[in-house]
């Protein structure tokens, strides 16, 4: 028993408890965006990463203190994958999955008593989480993208029209598709541009009576 306590030292008690305080930190926003990974998920692999830090450095010494932790990546990378799912439109959980690298990251900069380096990353993790969705959110309304198919009569509405209201509305624009299925004609459009922009071309196309239907697919891949 005396063996065993000695061998749990004070310092790795304290790396174990400030490994959980950061996930914790990381998994919180997650959390409340309701990812996948969310706060326990992130405290764990935090703590982990700090743990196999540890157990490489002391399993390794003298002659190779890294072959432990030099698998830690592998095995987050399998989590990482885990979190990305393909929807029909667009891709989800990219940035959780960035997460859960950068929270192993600090776990393994805490194993190795890089305390200072651990706490900017976890500085920095909370800066483009929190603080640059208004930077996307505000790129996003003077540059959105969105990817429109309509269907319409091709005796009623020529798809030239629609063109011709895209440049009135000075939106960049690039045709995709025209299919032709007996009387009906299917066209795609990647459009860009201002936010309000788009909205006014939704109304447009929503009030069109020659229009049979459409779809908006937002920020397309």
């Amino acid at each position: 028993m005396k063996q065993i306590v000695e061998i749990i030292r004070e310092d790795q008690i304290l790396k174990v408890l400030l490994s959980l305080v950061m996930g914790a930190i990381i998994g919180l926003e997650r959390e409340f965006k309701r990812k996948a990974a969310g706060m326990r998920t992130m405290t764990l692999i935090c703590m982990s990463a700090t743990v196999f830090t540890i157990l490489s450095a002391e399993l390794g010494n003298p002659g190779s203190p890294d072959r432990v932790a030099s698998n830690i990546l592998t095995g987050v990378g399998f989590i990482g994958a885990g979190v990305i799912f393909k929807g029909e439109f667009a891709i989800d959980g990219i940035t959780t999955a960035a997460s859960i690298w950068i929270a192993t990251a600090m776990g393994m900069a805490i194993g190795m008593s890089q305390y200072w380096l651990a706490t900017f990353a976890l500085c920095g993790a909370i800066v483009v989480l929190l603080m640059m969705k208004y930077i996307e959110e505000y790129i996003a309304n003077i540059n959105d993208k969105r990817l429109y198919t309509i269907y319409f009569y091709e005796d009623k509405i020529p798809y030239t029209e629609i063109e011709h209201q895209l440049v009135d509305l000075k939106l960049k624009y690039e045709r995709l598709l025209i299919v032709r299925k007996e009387l009906m004609m299917e066209v795609s459009f990647v459009v860009r541009g201002r936010k309000e922009k788009m909205d006014k071309l939704d109304n447009y196309l929503f009030k069109n009576s020659n229009i049979w239907q459409y779809q908006v697919q937002n920020n397309p891949l």
